[in-house]
């Protein structure tokens, strides 16, 4: 958040600091340093040295431990080859000196001379940046061999690893200390009042009623899309080592005072083993992963981050309206949701195929069943509770029974075990549930239940048949709620409320969170795919080319074939591949029912007839709850077309009577709701980065507009990217400067591959990431931008056309740019490593027929 130079985080220390790290050093915590000052009355001068002083405290702390466990095991490896016998080896930190040994190379045979000196000399460069120790660098370079450049890359590279690792961890101390009230100002590069009850404060402070705030977030919903490409780069081998530095580093923070001398230095070879099983581990991937592959990294995020980030998240929004004197929020209302594009989008990736799409799903249902029947063995411990509950729950345990088998004892107590109550051990140690512990009883048939639905989904996720089981599988989310939701009810209703409103409370925020699949999986395909299936139907029928008609004609006829109540595509219909597979992805939708299933994404839309089409087909398949089909516009002139196209889309007497809300937020309501996603990328890489961004302003603008013309929701899915090129940006500001009523309190965004693990590879982040999409999706519903002034307006409009033209002129018809291209960036060499599935063409083409992921790669 506080972006000071890297360069003096990594190679400097300052004096305050060097006793700030002492300070901790003799087991005192950052709050006892700063003392009196502390508590929101630091100096300017202590407030800079506890923004910088932990964070390069960390930083050389890592980089010492890093480079004395190469020198101990070279050592080691030097005395074993002389001796020709193991020798116990001396592994102790306890009397280490991290600053000094973060530059001390010594000792590490196989860093040659050359190799020490270019990294000798970057130091000193960090510290003075002097052409001469540049010049000296340049000199070094040019004479060492390949071997020692790629050596020298390695080391750099993990140098700057490790600082990242601290930075991350660094924000969150950042961020815990300014709750804990230890620091008065929270900088942050992208504004002010991220925190939820800043936010509030100034809400509040701008007219707006604790009642108000609190209505606008119970309408409130955010989906977080997560996608596969471009896909994480780093192994999940590598990630899941950096959050153990992670956790080291908050064990330090958080033990300072409690740390034996012992206990360190067992902390500090920890740290050192980690560091180095990473130095061991090869940073590259050998094979190249498929789209499965995608998939489960992307349910590993959930499951190890977000599973326990998303409860904490909505106890600090609740904590934040209960100090304006605001009721919690309601049990089912989903600030957060989440999507996945990882197994569901086949957009030119020839491997994402209709079975591979069902493999995915039940993966996912696998995944999330196995998480909720390990919380419910908890809760069996939790809820140890002897007595009387309320009625609804006498009625699920006499259901549960069945009338037929239940026999009570003079008080009324259940006395005899239904078939379902023995298909599974209360717990290993005890087989055995005593009578009177009702809740256990209810507890035990869910986690029977789910365990059933574990089996199903594990079996029809390798392909295989789903197994008989005397207990009924979970198939839909309210299911699983309602069952839970009556535990919750019971308690507060019995006056022992407080033991609701913990594990269980948790349990029942992530069912309406992350329902029986973790994430809702989006289907995305290209528009002319589409096409050419209606079109090999109607060719096949005798009715023309459908490819050939004008798109009068197209949504004419598609109109009438959506009110026709007879079928339109023949059982036997012969077909090429490519159609057919189109054909089995509805038919894959329809077998296995809409709920694991978020939004049907058109990319490179640009009609009317490109959404209807869709629709179609998914009548044909028999899909019952049809997905929203939302159309993706990408290029330049397809958001200028935009408007016009879902003009035309929603004065369609059979569209907008059929339009309704998505299933998975209910605080919206079952109102007309129609979903665009905006594409940064391919705009960007059409039309540049100026001339992109200010026609994706026009663009929402003009759909704003028309949603209030025709009395619909509009809900704008933002396909941003990590780089500033493909719409990445502060989370933050990206969300306040969308067009005001933009964002009616409802909000889809894309998180790609390559900054998924920054954003949510920490629960801490993770919980931080989500209060800071929270509270500025608010701001925007409650207080948006004024719109531009005409000047503005003017000067923008000359700017992006200009720019437009230039970069054109460039990129497209300059017939010597794609040697250039080709030479001047390593584009060759990136489609050589294997980053992800997906091909980086859509087709055999030049400039345009490559895919905007490596065209923004290739130059950043």
């Amino acid at each position: 958040q506080d972006r000071t130079p890297l360069r003096t985080l990594l190679f400097s220390f300052t004096p305050k600091a060097e006793a700030m790290a002492a300070a901790e050093a003799e087991g005192k915590g950052l709050s006892a340093w700063i003392g009196e000052a502390g508590r929101g009355q630091m100096s300017p001068e202590q407030e800079m040295d506890s923004r910088v002083a932990p964070l390069m405290r960390d930083v050389q702390m890592l980089r010492g431990l890093f480079f004395d466990s190469l020198r101990k095991g070279s050592m080691e490896a030097t005395l074993i080859r002389e001796k020709n016998s193991y020798v116990e080896h001396d592994y102790n930190t306890r009397n280490l000196d991290c600053a000094k040994a973060s530059y001390n190379m010594e000792g590490i045979d196989w860093l040659t001379a050359n190799v020490k000196q270019i990294i000798a000399l970057s130091d000193e460069y960090a510290k003075c940046h002097s052409q001469e120790v540049l010049s000296q660098i340049i000199a070094v370079v040019d004479k060492v061999s390949l071997d020692e450049v790629k050596i020298v890359a390695r080391v750099l590279s993990e140098l700057l690893s490790q600082v990242n690792i601290a930075e991350r961890h660094h924000r969150y101390r950042r961020w815990a200390m300014y709750k804990r009230k230890e620091i008065a100002i929270l900088k942050f590069s992208d504004g002010e009042n991220h925190q939820a009850q800043d936010c509030f404060k100034m809400l509040l402070d701008r007219g707006f009623t604790p009642t108000k705030i609190r209505e606008s977030l119970c309408k409130q919903n955010l989906e977080l899309v997560f996608t596969a490409h471009p896909t994480q780069s780093i192994r999940r081998s590598v990630l899941k080592k950096f959050k153990q530095l992670d956790s080291g580093l908050e064990q330090q923070d958080n033990q300072a005072e409690m740390l034996t001398p012992l206990m360190r230095e067992r902390l500090f070879m920890k740290f050192q083993q980690t560091l180095l099983a990473i130095w061991r581990t090869n940073n590259m991937r050998k094979i190249k992963p498929t789209p499965e592959d995608e998939a489960r990294y992307g349910l590993s995020v959930v499951e190890e981050t977000l599973w326990n980030a998303v409860p904490e998240h909505y106890r600090v929004i609740d904590d934040a309206l209960k100090q304006i004197g605001a009721a919690p929020l309601p049990m089912d209302v989903q600030l957060i949701t989440l999507g996945s594009w990882m197994g569901g989008d086949r957009d030119g990736n020839p491997y994402v195929t209709s079975s591979l799409t069902r493999r995915v799903v039940y993966l996912s249902q696998w995944r999330a069943a196995t998480l909720y029947w390990a919380e419910v063995g908890t809760l069996l411990w939790d809820l140890s509770i002897a007595g009387v509950p309320n009625a609804e729950v006498c009625e699920e345990i006499a259901r549960i029974y069945g009338h037929q088998n239940t026999k009570r004892d003079a008080t009324g107590q259940v006395m005899k075990k239904s078939s379902s109550m023995t298909a599974m051990n209360f717990d290993f140690y005890r087989p055995q549930l005593e009578s009177e512990e009702v809740y256990r009883q209810v507890l035990t048939h869910i986690r029977d239940r789910l365990a059933a639905t574990v089996r199903r989904a594990a079996a029809l996720s390798s392909d295989l048949p789903a197994p008989e089981d005397s207990l009924a599988p979970y198939t839909q989310t309210n299911e699983l709620a309602t069952d839970l939701l009556r535990i919750y009810k019971s308690l507060h209703e019995c006056g022992d409320g407080i033991l609701a409103e913990g594990r269980l409370k948790d349990l029942l925020v992530r069912v309406h969170t992350f329902g029986l699949s973790l994430t809702r999986l989006d289907i995305r395909q290209e528009s002319t795919r589409h096409t050419d299936a209606i079109d090999a139907v109607t060719s096949h029928l005798g009715l023309g080319s459908y490819r050939t008609w004008n798109e009068q004609t197209k949504v004419q006829w598609l109109t009438n074939e959506l009110h026709s109540k007879r079928p339109l595509i023949p059982k036997k219909f012969p077909c090429n591949q490519e159609v057919q597979e189109v054909l089995d992805v509805f038919k894959m939708i329809a077998e296995i029912g809409s709920e694991p299933f978020g939004a049907y994404v058109i990319s490179m839309a640009t009609s009317a007839s490109d959404v209807l089409a869709v629709r179609l087909l998914q009548k044909e398949a028999g899909i019952e709850e049809h997905l929203r089909v939302v159309p993706l516009f990408e290029t330049k002139a397809d958001l200028e077309n935009c408007p016009a196209c879902m003009d035309l889309l929603l004065n369609n007497s059979w569209y907008k009577a059929n339009l309704s809300s998505p299933p998975q937020v209910p605080n919206v309501g079952w109102q007309p709701h129609q979903e665009v996603m905006l594409g940064y990328s391919d705009s960007a890489k059409d039309a540049g980065r100026l001339a992109s961004v200010w026609c994706l302003h026009q663009a929402q603008e003009a759909l704003v507009e028309l949603s209030k013309k025709h009395q619909i929701k509009l809900n704008l899915f933002h396909g941003r990217g990590g780089s500033v090129g493909r719409g990445g940006g502060p989370q933050y500001l990206a969300t306040l400067s969308q067009p005001a009523g933009s964002v009616q309190g409802w909000m889809r965004v894309t998180v790609q591959g390559e900054v998924i693990d920054h954003y949510f590879g920490l629960s801490s982040i993770a919980s931080h990431t989500m209060e800071r999409y929270t509270t500025s999706v608010l701001m925007a519903t409650l207080d948006p931008p004024s719109s531009p002034s005409e000047d503005f307006r003017g000067l923008m409009g000359r700017l992006s056309e200009n720019s437009c033209d230039k970069y054109r002129s460039v990129v497209y018809e300059d017939p010597e740019f794609v040697e250039y291209f080709r030479a001047a960036t390593p584009d060759f060499e990136l489609k050589g490593l294997n980053l992800g599935s997906r091909p980086s063409k859509r087709k055999q083409g030049g400039i345009e027929s490559l895919r905007a992921i490596p065209w923004m790669f290739a130059w950043t």
